[in-house]
């Protein structure tokens, strides 16, 4: 390799997860996916374009062009209204261009270059942040504001009020980009269009890319929506850009497959395609690094791993960036392996579409090229893993005779026993719902409301709210007994605000968690944790055991760049740790800087289970009822993303499995083929009264746990996927298990169809060096 040309980008190939050279690429799923979509009438039509550096691997054109005023087939040299697209491969390189040169400054204030934006409240709306819309601007501008044209228009926003302290957020901003586009103009000299043309279209000979198409193109543009009466086909579809005259900084290019991918070429090359240098590399290598700003989810004028990334992320090797669009259009990239995805649609023709189909396509097509394109080399034995191959090296997973059935003492019982001594002189906060409760069943609201020296400043609440049985975003609210606030943290905020945490000097917190990375208290733990730290608040944990004990780790770890909500940390799906041990383990590995206190429990065993402590069970979320039905959530639970009923809305959730296209008897006859240890198979056929396919009859499986200690659920959740991949491919949308397995290299294996055991076999790659993680942070033996 050139390392010259390359630049930066070539030291990121000896990294790359094994790129598929030694056998030609199957894009068959691609096919199937898009012609799915478009056969059951969601989307008119696409063009859809794979590529790797300088070689198109496929390109294929699907559905109609045009369905009024005359049906004409798609083609793959179409002109699309790309969009938002707009913004990563025009603005972004825009404004690249200008820093490049010296032009202007990543950090220095939009007032600079926008007269209108100068003075103290918008020092902080800096390019940078406009850049991953973290600048707190309103996310999209009323039409009036921006229809007056620029330069009045600046002067109008200039007048809306920030959303968010620029840097303290992230919100997707329309608003940001159209006044980048603004700030090309007035430093450039030349409009946005025009300045593009220059630095960029007619260079790269992007002979059907401009933001007003000529009229020679327009037979070869797919149209929108009609608007007053006309059909959109060559005008932009978004309203602010037509306001603004067809040229914004947000939206407004037209495009082809063909000539986006020579932009992907040019910026894979480090600037420069055909011996025409429009960037140098570390401007490339610049705009590509994730940035701090707005969490951390995006690069400059690229997303990375926001939530509005996850129709490509979850699927693309880390370090990709990409970008859509309103209309129906996608382009993914990894700079890795030079590998890229475009997809164009005209998803909005003739009368505005649907997202849900349109989110669909894409992420079964970015997936089926992802598994295509990436084939890491398993470096461990294809083989099965039973419980006796549980690792020695783990001293926890070494299994004697079972415990002998103690009363174990919570760490809300403990603290009581204590006198309240760590709390005594605090206004506390404390974190809980129905589950922090006593061995007498008294709630820890209570207990902290009348201890001696202690003031129960506020509550605060997880998912499913103070009394655990909400199955919605949560309201704020005041609790009757004590007459304290209780804040939400599962609404419009998940994160404790300041408003919140005024008046506490210290955070406690005591909510059962259930064994499962994808249950959210365990992100709220971390949140609260995370922003206690930035008012220097002692943080204590209360613990309470592992329901479905602490001896077995099962699952793949967390891809470490697409950390969410339903996966706040590199664990494994099972986690094998009680709520206290994964407080030390987040601290320690995340560096959060909190004084964190946990008060354990006291008579606990690592392999008791609930039902052996002496507790009193009580539900923590209202769909896991049992010690059964947590045990089989920490596997089960990956395949309620996807479009099966996991038995919420019937009286044992997650115990069967089902939906109207299963036949239930060959699902349960092929399973039990496999003989997996501690679990059984029964056909089954109900209706659930919620939640998915709510009323509707469905076939499916029931999960008999005939050894708890023997079964692993997440090897039964694969070996349930894998059976239903192998019968019902047009009608299951698996692809949606990767939104809670989150983890490239099993999910990869998992659609290329390789065996169960080679599956288990990805799962388990970073078993042991999991467990010595984990082995510095546990409190129990």
């Amino acid at each position: 390799m050139d390392f010259v040309r390359r630049g930066w980008l070539a030291a990121l190939v000896f990294s790359l997860p094994a790129i598929a050279h030694a056998q030609p690429h199957d894009f068959t799923a691609v096919d199937d996916a898009v012609q799915t979509i478009i056969a059951a009438g969601d989307v008119p039509g696409a063009v859809v374009l794979i590529g790797q550096g300088d070689e198109t691997l496929y390109h294929r054109a699907f559905g109609w062009r045009t369905l009024v005023p005359d049906p004409l087939p798609m083609t793959r040299d179409t002109i699309f209204d790309v969009a938002s697209l707009t913004k990563p491969l025009g603005t972004t390189l825009a404004v690249m261009a200008l820093i490049e040169r010296g032009s202007v400054k990543l950090d220095a204030p939009l007032g600079r270059y926008v007269k209108e934006f100068r003075g103290q409240a918008f020092e902080g709306v800096t390019v940078r942040r406009l850049l991953t819309h973290s600048a707190g601007l309103p996310a999209v501008p009323t039409n009036p504001v921006v229809a007056s044209g620029f330069p009045r228009a600046a002067a109008n926003l200039a007048k809306l009020k920030l959303d968010y302290a620029p840097g303290s957020g992230f919100q997707y901003s329309d608003t940001g980009f159209i006044l980048l586009g603004e700030l090309v103009r007035r430093v450039a000299g030349d409009p946005l269009d025009r300045h593009l043309d220059r630095l960029l279209f007619r260079p790269l000979r992007l002979t059907d890319t401009s933001f007003h198409p000529p009229a020679a193109q327009r037979g070869r543009i797919a149209p929108t929506e009609f608007h007053n009466g006309h059909l959109l086909q060559g005008e932009v579809h978004d309203p602010r850009a037509r306001a603004l005259g067809g040229v914004a900084g947000h939206a407004g290019m037209f495009s082809t497959a063909t000539d986006i991918a020579r932009i992907c070429r040019m910026l894979l090359d480090g600037g420069a395609l055909d011996g025409r240098r429009i960037f140098k590399p570390a401007t490339v290598q610049l705009m590509w690094t994730r940035s701090q700003e707005g969490r951390g989810t995006r690069a400059l004028g690229w997303d990375m791993t926001s939530g509005l990334a996850t129709i490509a992320a979850p699927y693309f090797p880390a370090g990709s960036v990409g970008h859509t669009g309103f209309t129906g259009t996608l382009v993914w990239i990894d700079p890795s392996s030079r590998a890229y995805v475009i997809i164009l649609t005209n998803r909005v023709h003739p009368s505005g579409g649907s997202s849900a189909a349109i989110r669909d396509l894409r992420v079964r097509v970015t997936a089926a090229a992802a598994a295509a394109l990436f084939r890491p080399t398993l470096p461990v034995p294809a083989v099965l893993p039973t419980p006796a191959a549980d690792p020695p090296t783990d001293e926890a997973l070494v299994v004697p005779a079972p415990p002998v059935p103690t009363a174990v003492r919570s760490g809300l019982d403990a603290l009581v026993a204590q006198d309240f001594a760590i709390v005594r002189g605090h206004a506390v906060g404390l974190v809980t719902n129905h589950t922090g409760i006593d061995a007498q069943g008294r709630r820890g609201i209570d207990l902290l409301a009348s201890a001696p020296g202690v003031k129960l400043q506020a509550i605060f609440s997880p998912e499913h709210g103070i009394g655990g049985e909400v199955d919605a975003d949560v309201p704020h609210g005041r609790d009757a007994a004590t007459g304290r606030p209780i804040w939400s943290l599962y609404g419009p905020t998940r994160r404790p605000t300041p408003e919140m945490f005024r008046g506490v000097t210290a955070i406690v917190f005591d909510v059962q968690d259930v064994g499962a990375r994808y249950y959210t208290y365990l992100a709220t733990l971390l949140y609260v944790m995370e922003e206690a730290a930035k008012h220097d608040l002692p943080v204590i944990v209360l613990d309470r055991p592992n329901p479905i004990t602490g001896r077995v780790v099962e699952g793949p770890l967390l891809d470490p760049d697409l950390v969410s909500f339903t996966g706040p940390h590199a664990i494994p799906v099972r986690t094998g740790v009680t709520i206290g041990e994964f407080a030390r383990m987040v601290v320690a590995e995340r560096k959060v800087p909190v004084r964190l206190t946990v008060v354990p429990l006291e008579g606990w065993d690592r392999r008791q289970w609930f039902d052996e402590t002496g507790l009193g069970w009580v539900n923590p979320s209202p769909n896991i009822r049992s010690v059964t039905q947590a045990l089989l959530y920490s596997g089960i639970g990956l395949l309620e993303s996807t479009n099966l009923s996991v038995g919420r809305g019937t009286e044992t959730p997650f115990e069967l499995i089902g939906a109207p296209w299963i036949e239930p008897v060959s699902l349960a006859d092929r399973l039990n083929q496999l003989k997996l240890p501690g679990v059984r198979f029964e056909p089954v056929r109900f209706t659930p009264t919620g939640d998915h396919y709510a009323r509707i009859a469905c076939g499916g499986v029931r999960f008999i746990v005939t050894d708890r200690d023997a079964i692993r659920p997440v090897t039964v959740a694969l070996a349930v996927a894998s059976a239903l991949r192998e019968r019902y491919r047009g009608q299951w949308r698996a692809e949606n298990i990767q939104n809670l397995l989150v983890n490239r290299n099993t999910m990869w294996a998992f659609l290329r169809g390789e065996p169960l055991s080679r599956l288990i076999a990805w799962t388990e790659i970073d078993r042991e060096n999991f467990l010595k993680r984990r082995a510095s942070y546990l409190i129990y033996r």
